[in-house]
């Protein structure tokens, strides 16, 4: 399915860039001036005559003669990667597409397995099912896509390759994410990576919408403009909040009767901060290690000023994540909160609210800092490919070409969808989500929480229980979450 003609227009005008950040060396020829763009993070189609769905993937012509390309995924996403039929929905219809595109052009059959793997025993099944199967050198998998927060757990049971090492892998290529791979490369090892092909990591990218109205309503200067020149930062979350926040119904209890600066749910969206904020719980070496960087005085200033903005000031109204959230989405829409944390997938449930909204990104910690950051839900897929994989010529080509595949196509369908919301289709949302997805970043130390003795997740944990002692927190996990950070780097081959 060709890319919606809008879109293409849209990327013309406004500044988009690689998809996720990524600088794609393209297949067209470029002038200087283009190719000096390129470096800096815009893609080809913003500014050259090449547009998205003319870049090629530079693949080679190959026929596989019927071969069966085979992914292991999850049971509730299998259908982000392989849609049984066409259905009329825009993004199902494109992944659709896209599949029996490649499937014709290199003569091949794709089917999937996807057993169940949520938060809990479910997902140590899933891991522990893919390691018995990669011991036993099965061969089963041709590409995995596995749990973001709970996958990175079989890094250190040694059976994933080296996606630097897989033939006619090319991170250089714009529905790669090149900050995203630099992430998360240690020791010159990429075990775990996303792009373009997983869907879910667009559905799980956070933002925050405003609502219009409430905005108008208080005063509250232009938040583009404020966004544009940098100055999107915590204190300005904190001013804007305090100024629409109270008490609505004058009982003198703060619930979801009440007016709010911001609504989030209780645990990613307060998770994000850290993202947002350039908060490194983990971070690189000079020599291609990892260390724990958690503790300080930055990490101590983020955390008071989200417990406060959560606790004391009640200015941000929290719930749990999952479940109905129209009570939610109707405090949002019926102007009961200035902005609203969320992701991509949620957004299309406020298609039919009447005020119109925006798209922010997170908000930066201070003027300081110098890029947004974003980050995706931890529900997206990272992709791994066992160590057991029969053909890693096959699997590099077919993978790359689903991947560049939907670059051309499914990106720009699913952009396009998700800025069809009534009244708020404007060319600065659009703006938005390019920052957002521009500046998509991961830390190690939060993707492997799991494996890191809940290292990622003590900063949550305590903006619910309103304190800001971190300081016992990290003492409480730091002996743990090294010698599990050691265990990490050996699997990466690091003994530094």
């Amino acid at each position: 399915m060709k890319a919606k003609k809008l879109f293409a227009l849209l990327l013309a005008a406004l500044m988009t860039s690689t998809s996720l950040i990524a600088c794609g060396d393209g297949a067209a020829e470029t002038t200087a001036e283009t190719a000096a763009a390129n470096e800096a993070g815009e893609t080809e189609a913003a500014l050259g005559e090449t547009t998205r769905e003319q870049i090629d993937d530079n693949l080679p012509e190959k026929d596989f003669g019927g071969r069966n390309f085979h992914l292991l995924t999850r049971q509730n996403y299998f259908h982000k990667f392989m849609p049984e039929d066409m259905t009329g929905e825009a993004v199902n219809d494109a992944l659709y597409t896209r599949n029996t595109k490649i499937m014709e052009l290199y003569n091949i059959t794709m089917e999937y397995t996807a057993p169940a793997c949520e938060w809990g025993s479910s997902s140590k099944t899933w891991n522990q099912d893919l390691e018995t199967s990669v011991m036993a050198g099965d061969g089963a998998y041709d590409l995995v896509a596995g749990y973001a927060s709970t996958v990175p757990e079989v890094v250190t049971k040694n059976i994933l390759l080296n996606w630097h090492d897989v033939p006619y892998i090319d991170l250089s290529r714009p529905w790669w994410s090149e900050r995203v791979s630099e992430a998360l490369t240690v020791n010159g090892k990429l075990l775990l990576l996303t792009g373009d092909y997983s869907l879910s990591l667009w559905d799980d990218m956070f933002g925050f919408l405003f609502n219009k109205q409430v905005a108008l309503d208080f005063g509250i200067e232009d938040l583009y403009s404020l966004t544009r020149e940098g100055k999107w930062t915590m204190d300005k979350l904190a001013e804007f909040s305090a100024a629409v926040s109270n008490d609505s119904d004058g009982n003198g209890t703060w619930d979801q009767n009440d007016t709010y600066g911001l609504v989030s749910n209780w645990s990613t969206s307060i998770d994000t901060f850290q993202i947002g904020c350039q908060m490194d719980l983990v971070s690189h070496t000079d020599d291609g290690g990892l260390e724990i960087t958690m503790m300080s005085e930055k990490a101590v200033d983020i955390l008071n000023r989200v417990v406060s903005l959560y606790n004391d000031a009640h200015s941000a109204y929290a719930f749990s994540e999952g479940g109905d959230l129209t009570t939610y989405n109707n405090m949002f829409s019926n102007g009961q909160a200035l902005f609203y944390a969320i992701f991509f997938d949620n957004i299309t449930a406020l298609r039919d609210m009447e005020t119109d909204f925006g798209i922010l990104p997170y908000p930066k910690l201070d003027d300081a800092q110098a890029d947004y950051a974003s980050t995706s839900r931890d529900n997206f897929d990272l992709f791994v490919l066992p160590i057991d994989v029969k053909d890693q010529e096959f699997s590099g080509i077919i993978t790359e070409a689903l991947c560049a595949e939907s670059y051309r196509t499914v990106v720009p369908t699913y952009y396009d969808v998700v800025l069809k919301t009534k009244n708020s289709r404007d060319e600065e949302s659009a703006e938005m989500i390019d920052i957002i997805r521009d500046s998509l970043t991961f830390d190690l130390g939060y993707l492997c929480s799991t494996s890191l003795n809940g290292l990622g997740h003590l900063f949550v944990n305590l903006v619910r229980n309103n304190s800001t002692d971190l300081a016992s927190k990290y003492a409480g996990a730091e002996s743990a979450a090294k010698t599990a950070l050691a265990e990490m780097l050996a699997a990466y081959g690091y003994n530094g």
